[in-house]
């Protein structure tokens, strides 16, 4: 756990950074100090060195403040407005969600919210027409603001020949599948596989938000898990030498990473997996906390605006909610964890959605228990219409029967969560003082249960199941 410890002293040395706080570290570091030599009175070597990890995260010269960016007048009064998108677009009822690298009237990132209909890749040079509204972005950090877009002209593609190949592949398979697979399960296949979902309709869509089923498309870090779980399943049992297996888990996870798009849950999954499989590969054990806080940490020092992306928070909140109750109903009746494992993530995940979109949902631990064990078989089956349809359309129309059962399912179970009334809708927001609050509440209760029923408490070398 040493490891863990270090990682989450530069964590909290951001923290207390970016919350105002830093003058408080030296009271906290000597009351944890004192605290820790009393326990372990062999880890003074331990103590200093996350004593300079933590400094070193208040004082990082690239953690730099929570942006506060102001809009440069010329995109105040302008009307149209020229650059390049930056990212995969993503398709919401109503719109369609790109980041674009302005040009003119001025060089600066912007969210436009495109016509739902409007078809535009990564890399293209757009002119768009519309106004320009100076509110913050929870996807993006570093924009200083949104373009309603009315009208959109595409005028050429500057994506190098890696984004080409990742835009083919994706349209190619989500073309594939829809068109084996009917709606409304179809796109929600292509979305699992691909985070493409624009092809969901919009009472689906509004269906899955209200049921909390909007992370299933939003490829996070679970889908991930998925893959290497669905990796470790086709080469277990001695099929392969122990090192193929490694370096087929890794390429797996991060291809599936590259195919969405290297979104940031995504890639903290991604990081998570490598470093515990490399932990693996070296003899040692699988130590999910430390990998968890040092893909975090990793993450923040590389791009450190990263840590104030909505998906980033959500998706470490939520790996760190499985990674503290999974190894604690391991051993109990199967019941327990179907339960007691969404509703942690969901627990875990509620202040940040507060926080970012002032939404709740308190229907989404129970239906997630119900779907989560049909998403490894909707990607399954997609990934057997991708390959049939290679061989032949009437075998795809075959393997199409596979995923379109447990998609429907799905999509069935989101429906009838959407119907209940009061089960889910706005809330007050909460700030970001609140959040840390909130956190430090959870975090003292887990250790009071631990204390409190010791047999609930922490498992020696516990580890989750599958990659992550």
């Amino acid at each position: 756990m040493l490891g863990a410890l270090l990682a989450a002293s530069v964590l909290g040395g951001v923290l207390l950074r970016d919350m105002g706080t830093g003058w408080l570290a030296l009271p906290l570091a000597a009351c944890v100090s004192l605290t820790v030599l009393a326990l372990r009175p062999g880890r003074a070597t331990a103590v200093a060195l996350a004593l300079v990890l933590c400094a070193a995260g208040i004082g990082f010269w690239r953690a730099a403040p929570i942006p506060r960016l102001a809009a440069p007048e010329p995109l105040v009064t302008a009307r149209e407005f020229s650059g390049t998108v930056q990212d995969i677009p993503r398709r919401y009822p109503g719109y369609t969600r790109v980041t674009v690298a302005l040009d003119t009237p001025v060089s600066a990132l912007v969210v436009a919210q495109l016509p739902r209909d409007q078809r535009v890749a990564q890399g293209d040079v757009v002119v768009l027409t519309g106004r320009f509204l100076p509110r913050p972005s929870h996807t993006q950090p570093g924009a200083v603001g949104t373009v309603v877009v009315k009208r959109a002209r595409v005028l050429g593609n500057e994506a190098p020949a890696w984004q080409r190949l990742r835009t083919r592949l994706v349209r190619g398979i989500v073309a594939r599948i829809e068109r084996a697979v009917p709606r409304p399960a179809g796109p929600f296949v292509a979305g699992v596989l691909t985070g493409d979902d624009g092809g969901m309709t919009e009472t689906t869509v509004r269906a899955f938000r209200a049921a909390g089923f909007s992370h299933l498309t939003a490829v996070s870090g679970w889908n991930v898990t998925v893959v290497g779980a669905v990796v470790a399943v086709l080469t277990g049992r001695g099929r392969l030498p122990r090192r193929w297996v490694l370096l087929l888990n890794l390429g797996a996870v991060w291809s599936f990473a590259y195919l969405v798009g290297m979104e940031p849950s995504v890639t903290r999954a991604a990081l998570m997996a490598t470093l515990a499989l490399l932990a693996l590969w070296r003899g040692r054990p699988r130590d999910v906390v430390t990998a968890l806080a040092w893909s975090a940490a990793l993450m923040v020092l590389v791009q450190p605006a990263i840590r104030f992306h909505a998906g980033f928070q959500l998706s470490v909140a939520s790996t760190a909610a499985l990674v503290a109750i999974m190894p604690r109903v391991a051993g109990g009746p199967r019941w327990l964890a179907l339960i007691a494992t969404p509703l942690a993530a969901q627990l875990a995940a509620t202040p940040l959605l507060l926080h970012h979109f002032g939404q709740y949902s308190l229907v989404a631990p129970v239906g997630n228990a119900l779907v989560a064990p049909l998403i490894p078989a909707v990607m399954a089956g997609g990934v057997a219409v991708v390959l049939a349809s290679l061989v032949h359309p009437v075998l795809a129309d075959a393997a199409g029967i596979l995923a379109w059962i447990p998609a429907q399912a799905t999509v069935a179970v989101a429906e009838w969560c959407a119907r209940i009334e009061w089960s889910s809708g706005l809330a007050p927001s909460l700030d970001r003082s609140a959040v840390v609050v909130v956190y430090l509440l959870l975090a003292a209760a887990y250790v009071l249960a631990s204390w409190r029923w010791p047999r609930w408490g922490p498992a020696r070398g516990a580890s989750l199941p599958g990659t992550v």
